[in-house]
């Protein structure tokens, strides 16, 4: 229990901050376009998964606990969730540690190396993750959501309520990105944005 609220937590403060460098450069991206604006993007959406992981663990044990949800089905909606969000992970991933290493190098610093070092790290974990876990998630969510198409109406309501539970924590997690993203945006100088928003952003 101890390592998944470390794990919840770094989760969210690293979303958190994603967020937070997002709506620095949010700004000065959607004028100078290309590179910047694709990694604030990226950010973004790096963002708004680390918030839905979260909620999704937070929501699904709730909702098991108060009995809305049967514990056999907790496992359908984390895969769910897992299959929704880990492609545009690991592809924003792969342009944010891009970013970082072009960072390091034409700025050796140890935080700049810390943050590339993490990243590469995640990338390589995640899509690792990836190729063991989507065939079996895959098979979990078919055979979980499979009782929409039955005649056991128990199933067919189990189903719903997880449908309902992933719409609501990835919208979660989005508008949580995008509160954080407006609070920030423009809040550094604009010669700042550029250098520190984008170095600053790390691979969740």
């Amino acid at each position: 229990m101890l390592m998944l609220v470390l794990v919840l937590g770094l989760n969210l403060v690293i979303s958190f901050l994603n967020a937070r460098n997002v709506g620095r450069v949010w700004a000065e991206s959607k004028a100078v376009g290309g590179w910047i604006r694709l990694l604030a993007w990226c950010g973004a959406i790096q963002s708004a998964a680390g918030f839905t992981f979260v909620y999704a663990v937070v929501v699904g044990y709730i909702a098991v606990s108060t009995g809305y949800l049967p514990p056999a089905m907790l496992g359908v909606m984390m895969n769910l969730i897992y299959i929704m969000i880990i492609v545009p992970l690991i592809g924003s991933g792969i342009f944010i540690t891009i970013q970082s290493w072009i960072a390091f190098a034409r700025d050796k610093s140890l935080s700049n190396l810390g943050v590339a070092g993490w990243n590469t790290f995640a990338q390589a974990y995640n899509t690792y993750n990836a190729i063991q876990s989507f065939g079996p998630a895959l098979d979990s969510v078919q055979q979980g959501l499979g009782g929409l198409f039955s005649d056991d109406g128990d199933s067919d309501n189990s189903t719903a309520r997880v449908i309902l539970l992933v719409a609501i924590v990835l919208l979660a997690g989005v508008l949580t990105t995008s509160v954080i993203v407006r609070r920030y945006e423009a809040s550094l100088p604009v010669s700042e944005e550029i250098r520190r928003g984008t170095r600053d952003l790390e691979y969740r």
